[in-house]
């Protein structure tokens, strides 16, 4: 494999695990998200109209 060959692999690895952690960390924004909505509902959490929605990140 020629250095030039080489340098694009480790850029494509470096890529892709930036990419998973990107992934990672918004799953966690949006699980916070959903942690301080459910909180926030208040006594009326029952009525269908003010009910909160799960997010779900694969």
């Amino acid at each position: 494999m020629s250095p030039e060959e080489e340098e694009e692999e480790r850029i494509k690895r470096a890529a892709q695990r930036a990419g998973y952690h990107l992934v990672k960390a918004a799953s966690e924004v949006l699980a916070a998200i959903s942690a301080v909505l459910e909180e926030l509902r208040g006594p009326d959490g029952d009525d269908p109209e003010s009910r909160v929605v799960h997010i779900d990140v694969e």
